[in-house]
């Protein structure tokens, strides 16, 4: 194993099961929070903080199934880097809204792509903080 990337097969771990809360049927995969997230892990977007310890975690993400049909976050990552217990990737994420009554059929408006920036920290092989800036991606390749 590559000791510049040990923590890279963890991130897949992690996104895979980001992706997977919008499927009603995995509720239970919550659980899964205390293999990913440290017990007083906080997610800081742009300067404000989201959750913070595993009970704000849980209602985070417990709105996937509920919000969206469908997450995607993109492989391979437009940036991956690690230094020592610190991971920063820049990646890309697609977001599909569920279908609310009387939305048209056959649109993209409940679309939405963003680009984010992620500093990690990792303790005891969990993550500690994630600190995430994001914008709308619109138009680069």
């Amino acid at each position: 194993m590559n000791a510049n990337v040990r923590y890279q097969d963890f991130f897949h771990g992690v996104f895979t099961w980001i992706s997977g809360l919008c499927d009603a049927g995995n509720r239970g995969t919550l659980d899964d929070i205390h293999r990913f997230w440290a017990a007083d892990a906080r997610i800081i977007t742009c300067g404000h903080v989201r959750a913070a310890g595993v009970e704000e975690l849980r209602k985070h993400f417990g709105i996937y199934p509920q919000q969206y049909e469908a997450v995607e976050i993109r492989e391979p990552y437009c940036t991956y880097l690690e230094s020592g217990d610190e991971v920063v990737i820049e990646y890309d994420i697609l977001i599909r809204g569920r279908r609310h009554e009387g939305a048209p059929d056959g649109t993209d408006a409940d679309r939405q792509e963003f680009r984010v920036m992620a500093i990690f920290s990792i303790t005891d092989g969990k993550i500690s903080e994630m600190r995430q800036v994001t914008g709308v991606k619109a138009g680069d390749a």
